[in-house]
């Protein structure tokens, strides 16, 4: 077990979100960080010594994926009910997992049957690593002066009939079914997430990979995409319009909602309700653009209560552009700049730790820290586990044994680290990074993995090579 060396005490803004709490084992967490602006009941006290496994979101949360299937949040386990039939208020307030879910996590002792189905992502990173989205949303959440004791009305609310409420401004709203316009083709980014990542993935460079089932998705759910549009798509903003005397936190995702016309189209008639002043906008993006066709986000920071942009960044120069193909770095740069002379404009980080970015993340790290005193509010992370042959744990290791130095401080980094990677074959996880790279050759987005990343040249074995590799096994070494 890792622990948190007190010596080394990490300034505030690289703590928000969780990083420095010392896991306990068991999935448990220090929280006596949690609850420092809140006054404290039975409720809370449960939730600190973690007798319950409490989440806010089932009780503010409304979430769709890009097929419109509802769930709890954007890591929960889709249900059952779909935006295009039931709307936002009676999924909220009548679905009957929804409630379940709820139940046990306010039930001391309960077995949680429904979550550990449901929350398995958050459940399982907590067990490995001591830090999981749920544990830094509820740090975070926990020293909301105003929305902790808002929330914790609406857990009285559900305690007292079973169903959910659409009162006060606690909701936070966060719709995938916009769609997936993206422009950039981040190499771990799931396929039905991306335009461009469902374009090159079904070329020919790529068909032979075995690190995305992608034949599965292509036949199966990326064929089931079906984006809602016209008059769906009016209704499903109509229903957001008329939660906004509720709406805390307006939370874009994408696809790249930067480029996305209906998010524009949203923000214009949540202005146009009076409620934008009283309403936080929060975009989960690449920073890549600031408009899109005779759109351009400059112009709407001034009419929301606060303006977040949680910029998804891996690493920095050319490692953050060969994660995150068809981006460039000093185009951030300045799009981050150009934001941060506004007021009402707050930029935060936020990284998925993976096979690359691992190598490289401590550096954005230094970097974030570096800049952040006028720039930056927090920074944050969660850990790719999807496809497995993309996660940290995967890389040889004795790159992960000299990496486990550069994480001092940040156990939950270096858990992945000090992880076995299961049997899995990091060969096919090179082939695929070398296959995109035939993929962009001769574009102006070409880049070479052994470039970039030069310490895994000489771990990769040519597949003409490999028989007696094969036989002898894939160990990591």
């Amino acid at each position: 077990m890792e622990k948190f060396d007190d010596k080394k005490q990490l300034p505030e803004h690289m703590t928000k979100g969780g990083p420095g709490d010392m896991f306990l084992g068991g999935g448990k967490v220090d929280t006596s960080k949690w609850f420092k602006q809140t006054p404290i009941g039975p409720f809370e006290e449960q939730i600190k010594d973690q007798d319950i496994w409490f989440c806010a979101t089932p009780f503010q949360m409304l979430y769709s994926d890009v097929l419109g299937d509802y769930a709890p949040c954007s890591w929960a386990t889709p249900f059952d009910a779909n935006i295009r039939d039931t709307s936002l208020s009676d999924w909220f307030e009548k679905d009957p997992k929804l409630n379940q879910l709820r139940e046990e996590m306010i039930t001391p002792g309960s077995d949680l049957t429904l979550t550990k189905k449901t929350c398995a992502a958050c459940m399982k990173q907590e067990k490995l690593y001591g830090r999981s989205r749920r544990q830094a949303s509820m740090k975070i959440q926990t020293n909301g002066g105003r929305f902790w004791p808002l929330l914790r009305k609406a857990v009285e609310r559900f305690k007292a009939d079973g169903q959910g409420h659409i009162k006060d401004r606690i909701f936070e709203v966060q719709l995938k079914a916009f769609g997936n316009q993206c422009n950039l083709d981040c190499y771990m980014c799931m396929p039905y997430d991306s335009t461009t990542r469902i374009k090159s993935m079904d070329s020919i460079e790529l068909e032979t990979q075995k690190v995305f089932n992608i034949n599965a998705l292509i036949n199966g759910e990326l064929t089931k995409l079906n984006p809602i549009k016209n008059k769906s798509l009016d209704d499903v903003i109509d229903q957001i319009t008329e939660m906004a005397p509720y709406i805390f936190n307006l939370k874009l995702i994408g696809g790249e909602p930067l480029v996305m016309k209906q998010f524009y189209k949203l923000l214009d008639a949540i202005v146009a309700t009076g409620h934008a002043e009283h309403i936080q906008v929060k975009y989960q993006t690449n920073m890549s653009v600031l408009s899109h066709s005779k759109y351009n986000i400059i112009n709407y920071l001034d009419k929301f209560a606060k303006f977040e942009f949680t910029v998804s960044l891996d690493g920095t120069g050319e490692a953050n552009n060969y994660i995150r193909r068809k981006s460039d770095w000093e185009q951030i740069l300045n799009n981050i700049k150009v934001i941060s002379k506004y007021p009402k404009a707050h930029v935060c980080v936020n990284g998925a730790i993976s096979f690359l970015s691992i190598m490289r993340f401590h550096e954005l790290i230094k970097w974030f820290d570096d800049n952040s005193k006028d720039t930056f509010d927090q920074i944050n992370w969660s850990m790719i586990r999807s496809p497995e042959k993309l996660g940290a744990n995967v890389l040889p290791e004795a790159i992960k044994k000299k990496l486990i130095p550069k994480y001092a401080n940040y156990p939950d980094i270096q858990n992945i680290l000090k992880e076995s990677n299961h049997g899995l074959d990091y060969q096919d996880t090179l082939d695929y990074l070398l296959m995109n790279d035939k993929y962009y050759k001769g574009t102006k987005w070409e880049m070479n993995l052994f470039d970039v990343f030069p310490e895994l040249e000489e771990y990769y074995i040519p597949k003409e090579e490999r028989n007696d590799y094969e036989l002898i096994g894939s160990s990591n070494e």
